[in-house]
């Protein structure tokens, strides 16, 4: 394995496991990102570490939860924390660069904060030499340099942003009224390739972040008509028709009941499920939804796809590690709803797929595994000595083709400060529990027997004793997990052994 390969990491916004090809959906078609899976290691059981943007994008480029990085939440300004990957990569040698969606700061803000860093002494955006921001989504995209591009090649392009029109079934769906060459997708691909035919000699880690296929759901022609409807499967049953789930959960789906005191908008229940009455909607609007969110992720693919072969006309395919992830995922019409926040799977589980040197083909890796090992695999594949208080674990070995024990069990996060809500998860190959601060009520989810998480078995008296084993187990994820990054700077007396290193001991 080479010392210092090329990194490019694909990072997705609200891509759901299950969409992909690669992931056994038998409808859409992403032949590309199934080729890396075909030609690299899959991962079919990958959990984020909080299921909105802002907090697990952190996470991901730093290798700690979002707790440790004091970005909690979306709305937050995430600080400049020395262990994000960029900085560690720049720091050796790399040229780090992102083109598209960051999210690191409230999107709004991200360009005036892009440009305060990159004209500091520093010079640098969390440790990214070089950003091509595209912020937003659906056709109101946006960014440092993508808003003059797209200005300067589509006359009256904010009064058509502004203006789009929609479909007359779906919730959230939109018709796209920009030139199809104008997309975001598109436009990241055409940086992405421009930025690869420009590298020299020296290692590179680009950041590649699709805005899509997150809501509202707009994609051009011809991908907005590459699927039907009426070919789409109906979505898993609204909560309403679950058993002894929380009410919090039907309160989400009804919506807001009056409006809210800042000036007659209403708050989200939970960040990331946008406040509606989603009982009004029925099986034809999440058909609709669905086929438009399948010809976001084809668009996607079809710009990986470009990327990835102008990797191979370049000759760089076999000294570049390519990771393809999402933030999140999506309900997409599942119990009732579309967005994320609530532990449902189809919010948490992320497509993971490593492909490169030093990567075994053709494998799925089946256990429970968490985006918090990402960053720390990508430094060690690099050479390179993760910062202090790293929290993930190098997932190198395993990919290599090791057997490697592993944890089994992923931590999320949430913390939730306009609904007052703090959760945290614990998923293990079975079962999957979420407490509540404060709360008398909880989730535990039968994994195996209930794969459509319909039926709470909380407060079921047959399920008290692994209850009670699971809350254990998630109290010593937490204190396992707090920060360590205190600023000490005697080292101790004896190493001390990583946590999830230690729960990786048979």
């Amino acid at each position: 394995m080479p010392e210092q390969p090329n990194i490019i990491m694909i990072l997705c916004d609200e891509l759901r496991a299950d969409a992909l090809g690669c992931y056994v959906n038998p409808i859409v078609e992403t032949p590309n990102i199934d080729r890396l899976a075909r030609e690299g290691t899959r991962f079919s059981q990958c959990f984020v570490t909080q299921p909105t943007c802002t907090p697990s994008r952190a996470s991901i480029l730093t290798g700690c939860y979002p707790s440790a990085l004091r970005t909690r939440m979306v709305g937050c300004y995430t600080p400049d924390d020395p262990r994000f990957m960029p900085r560690a990569l720049s720091d050796h040698g790399y040229r780090t660069a992102s083109i598209g969606k960051l999210h690191l700061v409230p999107q709004a803000a991200e360009p005036a904060a892009l440009a305060k860093a990159l004209a500091s002494a520093d010079g640098t955006y969390y440790g990214f030499q070089e950003v091509d921001l595209v912020n937003g989504h659906g056709s109101r995209c946006f960014g440092n340099r993508y808003t003059d591009w797209l200005r300067a090649r589509v006359r009256d392009s904010d009064d058509l942003q502004a203006n789009a029109v929609p479909y007359e079934t779906g919730v959230n769906c939109w018709r796209w009224t920009l030139p199809a060459d104008v997309h975001s997708s598109h436009y990241i691909a055409d940086r992405a390739i421009d930025f690869l035919e420009s590298a020299t000699e020296q290692p590179y880690f680009l950041h590649l972040a699709f805005p899509d296929p997150h809501y509202p759901f707009t994609v051009p022609e011809p991908w907005a008509s590459l699927y039907d409807p009426a070919d789409m499967p109906p979505p898993i049953p609204p909560v309403t028709k679950s058993d002894d789930m929380p009410e919090l959960h039907e309160r989400v789906y009804r919506g807001p009941r009056s409006p809210a005191a800042d000036g007659g908008r209403p708050r989200d229940r939970v960040i990331g499920t946008p406040p509606h009455n989603y009982a009004q909607y029925d099986e034809d609007d999440w058909r609709q939804v669905k086929a438009i969110y399948y010809g976001m992720v084809a668009l996607v693919d079809h710009s990986v796809g470009r990327i990835l072969d102008t990797v191979d006309r370049l000759g760089m395919t076999n000294n570049t590690l390519v990771v393809f992830v999402s933030d999140h995922g999506d309900y997409l019409g599942d119990h009732g709803m579309y967005g994320k926040g609530l532990p449902y799977e189809s919010a948490l589980r992320t497509p993971l797929v490593y492909r490169g040197p030093g990567v075994a083909a053709g494998r799925t890796i089946s256990s429970v595994e968490s985006t918090l090992d990402i960053a720390p695999t990508l430094m060690d594949f690099a050479g390179i000595a993760e910062p202090e208080g790293t929290q993930g674990c190098s997932l190198s070995q395993l990919l290599s083709g090791a057997d490697q024990p592993r944890p089994g069990v992923a931590l999320v996060e949430n913390d939730d400060d306009f609904a007052a809500l703090r959760m945290r998860t614990l998923i293990t190959p079975r079962l999957r529990l979420t407490y509540y601060f404060g709360q008398d009520w909880g989730e535990l989810i039968d994994r195996e027997r209930d794969p459509l998480e319909m039926r709470n078995h909380w407060h079921d008296s047959a399920y008290s004793e692994v209850k009670q084993q699971l809350l254990i187990q998630l109290l010593d994820e937490i204190a396992a997990g707090i920060d360590m990054h205190n600023g000490r700077r005697q080292r101790p007396s004896a190493p001390v052994p990583k946590w999830r290193s230690l729960l990786a001991r048979p």
